[in-house]
């Protein structure tokens, strides 16, 4: 198998990297580089907007740095059946002279120092349900406030889980992790102490964002939850903040353009990415605000086309729907080498093969609202039946460059020997690692649906969340809140018209959607974090099939159990009980509900119990198949360590 072939079928550093590395670059990214002696005017945090992901272990591994690299940690991404490891945002800075262009990573040599604001605000928002945007196709559901009861005055303080700012500087600072001084922590009720993470920076001074454990309390006695996503009481130990950073110039300080942290939810397909991707989603909005241009070159099939096809393909390993679409969208394998060859090929004669793909494809505007389209998920209008945006499609620029492709109108550059020797950061040209960083920590997030989403949600893609590009020539840099508070009053419900406008009389506050303090994206999400994560799975229709799904490379859905996959393994079965155990899939959230003694096997029960058996999920990675077994890829993805679904054994007390 040719080194291509190899890659885009996944390796054990991470799935078809080389195939996606030059799409982390945007247009408005200078490629020629700085020349030597260049002065550097001027400094910027990357990524842009990065997440770190919350976990019970010890143990940690970097969030990816290269679009499509996601190399599996020694041991696996968990510490065993039940210790679930932390995935932890890096942050670098990068120096740019007076055209725009990188001159240089920044580190501790330049007096680098860090800064960083996060908080948890969850408690003190509104009640969410559906993303607030959708007009009348999927109109925005009021909500009142969470923890009504407690009064304008105490909410700051009983609501807001709020550290402050935590500075850090120097090179390996706090190693271990263990020094207090730079422990992200605060309270909630005012009596409950709360760890949102600690900072660390690397043995160049680069920062090291930890998130909190994945906790989840309520301050109040007999306080089960009962909803998917508010719930009085209660709190976790998400947050989301500003990353500031200066460094030392010739003698001048300077303060570089800031970054976003999120510290959210483990990703349980860590290895596979969303069809819509954060990235896609947040693009659109740069798109709008002037900060990205439109493309009007040549489509780049190895850029533009290929990561959607491979995603759409990567969803059989994580949904049902997808594993069984051959049946219904009568397309091959897209991860399949030589079906992506003939995709490959801009010839006349392969533009039906093309077209067909193209049609697989839920067109993007609410006029295609067909159940056995692709993606095969369901979209911000579920609430309403015949909504226009019932179902996710690809965005309108994914579309596009489909559309482009179908055409004929691309270029055929599968084969890139420089693009293949990418494995990490250090191997891309230094002009094009700030934006890959971007893109990389994005691209590995749902962009859709955001109902209420499962990291962060809809504001994402407004252009009204960002600088403007007077404030900023770089993309995805949030807009920086100035209210005195971290409390934002919009009156006594959150509905679409206030959501933009803000409050009438609190016009210094700004609205929800604009610039952001610490804690602003997160707040949207379910409280606490586990039961959202539980309830978004599929939704059973009245046609039967195919069953629409939520976000499976987040939260997979029907999975090929490592005991099955050890099965299909064995040379002394036939390879008839040997297929079968391959075309097996089970549910993911198996035993969550629970049975058995004093377990209802209810949804609200599952709500609660996922409070506990979060740490217990198993994770879906790339494994390699037995070779022998016609039909059965080389690669396969498996879910692996999962730990025992029962509260009552093998478990010490709390």
């Amino acid at each position: 198998m040719k080194r291509r072939d190899f890659l885009l079928s996944a390796t054990a550093f991470g799935f078809a990297a080389p195939t996606l590395f030059k799409a982390a670059v945007l247009p408005l990214q200078a490629q020629e580089p700085a020349p030597a002696g260049a002065r550097i005017v001027r400094a910027a945090v990357f990524p842009a907007i990065g997440f770190s992901r919350v976990g019970n272990g010890d143990q940690w591994f970097l969030a990816p740095e290269v679009p499509g690299l996601m190399t599996e940690p020694e041991g696996g991404f968990k510490q065993g059946p039940n210790r679930v490891k932390k995935q932890v945002q890096r942050f670098r800075v990068y120096g740019y002279d007076d055209q725009g262009r990188v001159v240089r990573e920044l580190g501790a040599a330049d007096g680098l120092r860090w800064s960083v604001h996060v908080a948890n605000s969850k408690a003190a928002w509104y009640g969410y349900s559906n993303a607030m945007d959708g007009g009348t196709d999927a109109p925005g559901i009021p909500n009142a406030l969470r923890n009504a009861d407690i009064e304008p005055a105490l909410r700051e303080e009983m609501l807001v889980i709020n550290p402050g700012e935590v500075r850090i500087d120097g090179a390996s600072k706090n190693a271990d992790g263990r020094d207090q001084a730079y422990r992200i922590a605060g309270r909630f009720w005012k009596t409950i102490p709360v760890t949102l993470g600690h900072l660390r920076t690397d043995d160049a001074g680069r920062l090291l964002v930890f998130p909190g454990d994945g906790v989840s309390n309520t301050a109040l006695p007999q306080n089960p939850v009962r909803d998917f996503t508010n719930n009085d009481g209660w709190h976790d130990d998400w947050c989301d903040g500003w990353v500031k950073a200066s460094v030392n110039i010739g003698g001048a300080d300077i303060d570089c353009e800031s970054a976003w942290v999120v510290c959210c939810g483990p990703k349980f397909a860590p290895q596979i990415e969303p069809i819509v991707s954060l990235y896609d989603a947040a693009r659109e909005a740069m798109i709008a605000s002037g900060h990205i241009k439109p493309a009007s070159g040549p489509v780049s099939f190895r850029q533009d086309v290929l990561p959607v096809l491979r995603r759409a393909g990567l969803m059989q390993w994580i949904a049902q729907a997808s594993y069984l679409s051959k049946a219904w969208s009568d397309l091959d394998d897209l991860t399949d080498p030589s079906v992506v060859k003939t995709l490959a090929d801009p010839s006349e004669q392969m533009r039906p093969t093309r077209e067909k793909v193209l049609a697989a494809f839920r067109k993007p505007g609410g006029s295609d609202q067909r159940a056995n389209a692709l993606p095969p998920m369901l979209g911000d209008g579920v609430n309403f039946p015949g909504s226009p945006v019932g179902w996710l499609t690809l965005t309108a620029t994914q579309y596009a460059m489909l559309a482009r492709w179908a055409k004929g109108e691309f270029t055929n550059d599968f084969n890139d020997a420089a693009a293949d020797a990418i494995g990490k950061l250090d191997d891309l040209p230094l002009s094009q690692r700030p934006e890959a960083l971007t893109r990389a920590a994005l691209d590995a997030c749902s962009g859709g649906a955001f109902h209420p989403g499962v990291e962060i949600t809809w504001p994402i893609r407004h252009a009204g969340l960002y600088r403007s590009t007077t404030e900023t020539p770089l993309p995805f840099r949030i807009a920086l809140s100035k209210r005195k508070t971290l409390v934002q009053d919009v009156g006594f419900q959150l509905n679409p018209h206030n959501v933009f406008a803000g409050h009438p009389t609190k016009r210094d506050d700004g609205a929800p959607v604009g610039p952001q303090a610490p804690g602003d994206l997160t707040r949207w999400m379910g409280v606490p974090w586990q039961g959202d994560a539980f309830s978004c799975q599929s939704v059973q229709t009245a046609e039967g099939f195919p069953t629409p799904v939520w976000w499976p490379a987040l939260l997979p859905v029907d999975v090929l159990p490592e005991g099955f996959y050890a099965q299909m393994l064995r040379k002394d079965l036939s390879p008839e009980d040997r297929m079968r155990f391959y075309h097996a899939r089970v549910a993911w959230s198996r035993g969550a509900a629970g049975t058995g003694l004093h377990v209802e096997a209810g949804y609200t029960d599952g709500l609660r119990r996922m409070i506990e058996l979060w740490t217990q999920m198993g994770v879906v990675v790339r494994r390699s198949g037995p070779g022998d077994l016609p039909g059965v890829p080389k690669d396969i993805y498996v879910e692996v360590q999962r730990g025992k679904m029962s509260l009552a054994t093998d478990r010490k007390p709390t």
